[in-house]
């Protein structure tokens, strides 16, 4: 969802504004975005410390090729060792001198460590940002010879919630993975802090320091967890990534009745939800329609906390384009009011409602491990509307016919009118979502762009 906006029209406003000296926050974290963006594969070093229930040292490596997304996590806790690996074709463990090819739902599992670690490497700003929509304001810049320090400054409140969004996020995994579970409603951030170093020249992160507390509650006893992780990153320097040997009689005896893949059966009924899933999302996000999110969503059971879902997905979907849209344009987003920006969504979403979509087909991939829903949409060019309004404006401002003000708001005033004007739809085009199952009748469609950049196409 983080590229419904076009950036490179709007960031084009931000380079007239460009001054010499010390960037924003706003803007070095938007040339970072763009650096980590053309990253292949990335080897991070992992230090840290944890003190919670068992005190313990780590450290470890990890490594991610962000074009097979292939994944694979060393890490010594106290002297011990475990390694994990997941791509298209297989997950392995190794822990100790046991080692596994994991299937069914250990599978899931690893994976999803892995991907969220993967997500996590490939940009800790944005990883962040999921949780503070107004993350990429909130850093002091300073300078250190051939680089650029961020430390975060966000106040109390939005310390415990990105510390909190990120453990439950961490629990929803490794609840599936352990016979105690975490009460994800009971975690409570208490502090967080964020250091990243950015290298001067290729604006890529170099190093990230992370400071984290927060409790949480398993069988009703009150935990508390602190910890502090140090990133080190090297990038592009992986032939392939580490794949742990196992032995080929671990595959054997993994497959016990606990962890196998669902029968065919069962795939084709999961499949069937994850597509009326998908047909709920788009309702939710793009027609931001909470009704048909209820009626069209596969659990019918508790309607109550569907709707809760929808209304989340809903404002969400307008706080990201929102964010996204007033970061874009870097250091004029100053100059840009809420109700500039409401009126900026609201248009969008006018645009938007013209759109045609239509669930075609679902099925399970072995290969993806995950299941995959076809969506025909009939979209229109975000890009060509953006540029019929925002070419003319910045041809005027060259010239020193605007100010920052004026041009602020005749880029305002103008999308906000264009979008409201009929769009052109395009020819329908189909598209795979990627959706995993996390529970009876709950699934997450892991990344939004996939079916978002059809309705909206950038190019």
């Amino acid at each position: 969802m983080k590229k419904i906006m076009n950036t490179g029209l709007a960031l084009s406003f931000a380079l007239l504004l460009s001054a010499c000296g010390m960037p924003s926050s706003e803007e070095l974290t938007g040339d970072v975005k763009e650096a980590q963006e053309k990253v292949k594969n990335v080897q991070v070093k992992v230090t840290g410390k944890e003190e919670g229930s068992s005190d313990y040292q780590v450290n470890g490596v990890q490594e991610f090729d962000f074009k097979s997304k292939a994944g694979y996590i060393n890490t010594k806790m106290n002297g011990e060792e475990l390694k994990m690996y997941h791509d298209g074709d297989e997950t392995l463990a190794v822990a100790g001198e046991e080692s596994t090819k994991v299937q069914g739902e250990e599978k899931k599992y690893v994976a999803a460590l892995i991907n969220n670690a993967m997500e996590l490497q490939q940009n800790p700003i944005r990883y962040y940002q999921k949780y503070d929509k107004n993350l990429l304001n909130e850093f002091d810049v300073t300078e250190k010879d051939k680089e650029y320090v961020l430390t975060f400054n966000g106040d109390k409140d939005k310390k415990q919630k990105i510390v909190a969004g990120d453990a439950k996020a961490y629990y929803k995994i490794t609840n599936q993975g352990s016979d105690t579970a975490v009460d994800l409603d009971q975690i409570k951030g208490k502090d967080f802090s964020l250091v990243v170093t950015i290298d001067k020249e290729t604006k890529q992160i170099k190093k990230v320091e992370k400071k984290q507390s927060y409790s949480v509650k398993v069988d009703g006893k009150t935990e508390n967890s602190k910890s502090k992780q140090t990133y080190t990153y090297t990038y592009n320097q992986l032939d392939n990534v580490t794949k742990p040997k196992v032995e080929a009689k671990s595959a054997v005896a993994s497959k016990d009745s606990s962890t196998e893949t669902p029968s065919k059966e069962k795939q084709a009924a999961y499949a069937k939800e994850a597509g009326q899933y998908v047909d709920a999302l788009i309702q939710a996000t793009v027609y931001q329609n909470t009704d048909q999110f209820v009626a069209k969503h596969p659990n019918q059971q508790d309607k109550k906390q569907v709707k809760e879902k929808g209304e989340f997905q809903k404002s969400s979907f307008v706080e990201f384009f929102e964010t996204n849209f007033k970061g874009a344009l870097s250091s004029l987003s100053s100059n840009i009011t809420d109700e500039q920006l409401n009126e900026v969504s609201s248009a969008f979403l006018k645009a938007l409602s013209s759109t045609k979509y239509k669930i075609k087909d679902a099925a399970y991939s072995d290969e993806d491990d995950a299941y995959v829903v076809q969506v025909e949409i009939q979209g229109f060019n975000d890009a060509s509307v953006l540029a019929e309004v925002m070419t003319p404006i910045a041809e005027k401002y060259q010239a020193g016919e605007l100010s920052n003000e004026q041009l602020v708001n005749e880029l305002i005033n103008g999308v906000a009118k264009r979008y409201r004007e009929p769009v052109e739809l395009l020819p329908a085009k189909t598209v795979p979502v990627h959706v995993v199952r996390n529970g009876e009748k709950d699934y997450e469609v892991l990344m939004q762009d996939e079916y978002l950049l059809t309705f909206a196409q950038q190019s």
